[in-house]
């Protein structure tokens, strides 16, 4: 998704300095230079500069040719600008040239796929493109800004994130959250909501596609689901757009429900409990763990996520059931107690080292979230 465009009502292809217009009219007037130097008060060297487009013509001066030569000075003013743009954009696409680099540090093909970029030609109309959808004036810029998201990210000791790949992710992710209107952020309307976010773990995913983004708004949570870019290994993230708003993403990266509720009650752990300020990008595996020391907003997210899913009510029965969770009827008797699916007390058994990752599967569902945006069943 990229942001709407800038409205250009007059984009010429060829863009003439206005001393051309007034060489023009001077010709049609038969007033040299000179003349008109005197009309107006200008030296001679300075109409000629205006007549080379050596020199800016202000709407000082504007006024004065509106009088000695009947164009308005608005018109002036207009040409003016427009060969003042017209220079400066050519000078930046000079400047842009030597930075094409920079696109190959992007899957061209995966933006083009995402309908970020209309070729994967390595080009400055592309830089310029990419460059407008991260709304950033250059590449500089853009690193500069994603450095200074303070992050708490959670990633994987086995495969290396591909950082350009998230940015993509995170500004599509921004973009789809900033369009969803939502009723300012209130803590406890979010707490109210959690029992019925779980409720909807038996629910077929295509009503969590409308009932989660729909509930979440109504306490201020914009949730939106962007499929995670190959190579980001990123789960979700968390990210405030506003003192009263606040934008959570979900990849659905490993495609299991399971994976999929633990990080949007992960995500909301991080609203209900962290600072307004913070972004926070998170994966599952976080062996490799950068967060600052001392920072333990994971632990505290991951443990809200499992109380939340398996609240203390329900802890004695899990213990019961971690002493023998086979067979798998055991297991679909307390999911069907605790009122969650199935798979994610799999999921649960599996993480805690009671059950062989090998088993259970196939009570997890499997989900699938399109370039689009669609949440189904995979």
């Amino acid at each position: 998704m990229t942001p709407p465009s800038a409205p250009h009502p007059f984009a010429p292809d060829e863009v003439l300095p206005p001393g051309d217009t007034l060489k023009e009219q001077l010709d049609a007037l038969g007033i040299p230079q000179a003349d008109l130097a005197r009309r107006t008060g200008l030296s001679t060297k300075h109409i000629n500069q205006i007549v080379q487009g050596s020199a800016v013509l202000t709407p000082e001066t504007a006024l004065l040719l509106e009088r000695a030569v009947g164009i308005p000075a608005s018109l002036w003013n207009q040409m003016e600008a427009a060969w003042r743009t017209h220079v400066s954009r050519t000078q930046s696409r000079e400047a842009l040239s030597h930075r094409l680099d920079w696109l190959d540090r992007f899957s061209l093909q995966e933006l083009v796929k995402r309908g970020i970029l209309p070729t994967k030609e390595r080009t400055v109309d592309n830089l310029e493109q990419l460059l407008a959808f991260f709304g950033v004036a250059d590449p500089e810029v853009a690193e500069n800004v994603w450095g200074s998201y303070r992050t708490a990210f959670r990633r994987s000791t086995v495969l290396t994130p591909d950082d350009y790949a998230t940015a993509v992710w995170l500004r599509q992710a921004e973009l789809r959250a900033r369009e969803i209107p939502c009723a300012p952020y209130d803590r406890a309307a979010l707490l109210e909501l959690l029992p019925q976010l779980r409720a909807l773990t038996v629910e077929e995913p295509s009503v969590w596609r409308t009932e989660i983004p729909r509930l979440c708004a109504q306490a201020g949570v914009a949730v939106v689901f962007v499929a995670a870019p190959p190579n980001s290994r990123v789960s979700g993230v968390t990210r405030w757009l506003t003192p009263e708003k606040v934008g959570v993403a979900l990849s659905g990266r490993f495609k299991k429900d399971d994976h999929f509720w633990f990080t949007v009650f992960h995500e909301l752990g991080h609203v209900l409990l962290h600072g307004k300020r913070l972004t926070f990008i998170d994966n599952t595996n976080r062996d490799d763990d950068t967060t600052p020391e001392g920072d333990r907003s994971e632990d505290e997210a991951d443990a809200f996520a499992r109380e939340t899913l398996i609240p203390p009510e329900h802890t004695a029965a899990y213990k019961q059931l971690a002493q023998r969770p086979m067979p798998f009827t055991n297991i679909t008797a307390f999911a069907r107690r605790a009122g969650i699916a199935p798979g994610i007390v799999v999921g649960r058994l599996q993480h805690d080292g009671i059950l062989d990752w090998k088993y259970g599967s196939k009570l997890k569902r499997p989900i699938e979230i399109s370039l689009s945006g669609d949440l189904t069943a995979g």
